[in-house]
């Protein structure tokens, strides 16, 4: 069997670990790793180095066949990780997987194992953020996340990634969406996890067994668990998601209370509104959306938030030519729910889901969600700003050799970054004028 070239790093310490990337079809035992630490903060930097080698160095190019390989992760000096690990990959996404150079991985490790200081599991996700040249917008959509509390907000790292041998560029390390104790904690007989998107929904989808159009506002959904779903589940998820919009619908505020976490909707709304993203703006469905019930005891709580490479001001007119390379962001004024979100007014196109925009027709949902942003405004463009601040210092090299690489050449990466502070402290300015307008009112 061919050993791939051994890599050898010099740590902080001193000490000169070299880790042996064993190509792809060695036995388990054959891939030895060090103890990795389990996760311990939720903000820690650094650049750490990835090397996945598939077995015989064959191409991923399938988002449907998993491919069997090695991933041999170097920690750097920031990280404790120092593996080599038996693992699947294959492609993942939609339009980042169909229409750029550079693609987005789904890797699965035999062995569920903490990486780069985030918790143990098996499913990992690697981001070639290649709409978005300053590989910072998924993370402060996960940093507001976090800040407001919301549940499941995703962990992120960085990676130089090499596969076969071949530098593939800056990527970011997230967590799989998913059922698990690390991820979407759910009841094991009683949990659900929905994505609401019309990806997965039975528009985009139709041969898919697991999913359906919502009774009241007919949203593209999909059972992500419990996963494998029978019809009879389906439908039984169908009618359960059915009570929540019923009461959304018809305002029953008490019964809302009741089905909903309110918290989280709020925080939610609140993310998707800062960050202007333009994947909820798809009524009456959206993309890459997540809900979940931990059992029939609990509340439909919203989230974890996904998916912010269409958010920031993003152009959709240059989806397609993308204007020669890339795209361009940092629009100033789109709002995804608009001024008087109840009737579709003000918004980039008014289609955000009447899931969202019927809550503007109860006055308490409208003073909680005033309240929130008032509460807490000031501190997530601190900490928005804060994170971009000590992100861009670790990743700056890597992300400008990236766009070299992948020929973005009409964009400065330090001229983008610049672009993103400014564009984050005019927006959080002007939505406080937008928040605080929305009318409180019954229709």
């Amino acid at each position: 069997m061919k050993a791939t070239p051994v890599i050898a790093k010099t740590i902080a310490a001193g000490a000169t670990l070299a880790l042996t990337l064993i190509l792809a079809g060695c036995k388990k035992e054959e891939l030895p790793q060090e103890p990795a630490e389990e996760d311990t903060s939720y903000y820690q930097y650094g650049l750490g180095k990835m090397y996945i080698y598939t077995k015989d160095r064959q191409p991923v190019h399938s988002k449907d066949e998993y491919k069997i390989c090695t991933v041999g992760l170097d920690g750097q000096e920031a990280f404790p990780n120092h593996l080599n690990m038996s693992a699947q990959i294959r492609g993942r996404g939609n339009s980042t997987w169909s229409w750029y150079p550079k693609k987005p991985y789904r890797i699965k490790l035999d062995t569920s194992t903490p990486l780069m200081g985030m918790a143990a599991n098996r499913d990992w996700v690697l981001l070639a953020d290649f709409r978005d040249v300053t590989h910072l917008m998924n993370n402060i959509a996960f940093t507001l996340s976090h800040e407001l509390g919301l549940p499941c907000a995703n962990r992120s790292r960085y990676v130089q990634l090499t596969i076969n041998d071949t530098p593939a560029g800056l990527y970011m390390l997230t967590e799989q969406i998913e059922e698990g104790g690390h991820r979407v904690q759910l009841d094991k007989a009683e949990g659900i996890l929905l994505a609401l998107d019309m990806n997965d929904g039975p528009g985009e989808n139709p041969s898919g067994t697991d999913n359906f159009y919502s009774t009241v506002f007919k949203t593209a959904c999909a059972v992500k668990y419990p996963k494998n779903p029978d019809p009879a589940t389906v439908s039984n998820v169908k009618k359960a998601y059915a009570d929540l919009e019923s009461a959304i619908g018809q305002r029953r505020w008490d019964d809302i209370q009741a089905l909903l976490d309110v918290d989280s909707m709020i925080n939610y709304i609140l993310v998707q509104e800062i960050i202007g993203n333009g994947e909820v703006d798809n009524n009456p469905s959206m993309r890459s959306g997540y809900i979940h019930r931990k059992s029939n005891a609990d509340k439909w709580v919203m989230g974890p938030f996904w998916d912010a490479d269409a958010a920031f001001g993003y152009d959709a007119s240059d989806m397609y030519n993308r204007k020669g390379l890339c795209h361009t962001f940092f629009i100033w004024n789109p709002l995804v729910f608009g001024t008087e979100p109840y009737l579709h007014k003000g918004a980039m196109n008014g289609t955000a889901p009447d899931l969202f925009c019927r809550l503007w027709g109860i006055p308490e949902f409208v003073r909680a969600l005033k309240g929130r942003w008032n509460q807490s405004k000031d501190h997530l463009l601190s900490a928005a700003l804060e994170q971009t601040d000590k992100t861009e210092a670790v990743i700056r090299a890597s992300a400008e050799n990236d766009m070299q690489q992948w020929g973005i050449s009409r964009f400065d990466h330090a001229t983008e970054v610049a672009k993103l502070k400014k564009w984050l402290k005019e927006r959080f300015t002007y939505l406080d004028t937008v928040i605080n307008a929305y009318p409180e009112k019954t229709y």
